[in-house]
């Protein structure tokens, strides 16, 4: 689904449990085909175009050699034609405002948090990785203790530019792990690992 190979698989969740030596925090990488799958806007538009050629046609109705039964025909093959083609996924996600695919994109992540329980660690230090490919989105949600305790965000930042600019550029294994371990690298100096630190959450890939 995400196209990473087993090593690639196996490379991040080395990452983690390499990372999860140096500090109490926890990590959890997410990937997502997509969030939501949308198929109410490639019908939509189909509709929407189908109804707009329609009414050119009306105009000219006149002088059209298409009987009224064969004009409702064609109506009906246009949308189902374009209904079908719209639901390719890179015609379909491309019909989607950005605006819609990065909120539901967001609102996902932030639900998966809480739904893994990631808000319910002793010291408040899990992060999540998080991918939706279809929405093109990319983030790392850390929970409040992390915020506590930074002064500055600069090197929380550079981290996930990184972690941007390495999943725009296809570099979806190598993007988590040197997002792993830049994180590892922030987090160590507020949470250094300690002998009763537990490992609440699964250590490989999820993939949704």
């Amino acid at each position: 689904m995400s196209g990473l190979s087993p090593d690639e698989r196996d490379a991040i969740q080395t990452a983690i449990e390499s990372a999860e030596k140096r500090t109490s925090a926890e990590f959890v990488t997410v990937i997502a085909k997509s969030v939501e799958s949308y198929l109410y806007i490639p019908t939509l538009v189909a509709a929407v175009v189908t109804l707009i050629i329609s009414g050119v046609l009306l105009l000219f109705r006149e002088i059209l050699p298409f009987s009224a039964t064969e004009l409702y025909a064609g109506q009906v093959v246009l949308f189902a034609v374009l209904a079908l083609s719209f639901r390719i996924p890179e015609i379909r996600f491309a019909l989607v405002p950005k605006s819609v695919r990065l909120a539901r994109a967001s609102n996902h992540a932030r639900k998966m948090f809480l739904d893994l329980g990631m808000t319910e660690t002793e010291d408040r230090n899990a992060v999540l990785l998080f991918i939706a490919l279809g929405e093109r989105y990319v983030e790392i949600i850390a929970d409040v203790g992390l915020q506590q305790k930074l002064e500055s965000s600069q090197a929380w930042d550079a981290v996930v530019e990184k972690f941007i600019g390495d999943i725009q550029a296809g570099d979806i294994a190598e993007g988590y792990t040197h997002a792993i371990e830049g994180c590892a690298d922030v987090m160590a100096v507020h949470f250094p690992n300690r002998d009763d630190a537990p490992n609440r959450f699964p250590d490989r890939l999820i993939e949704i």
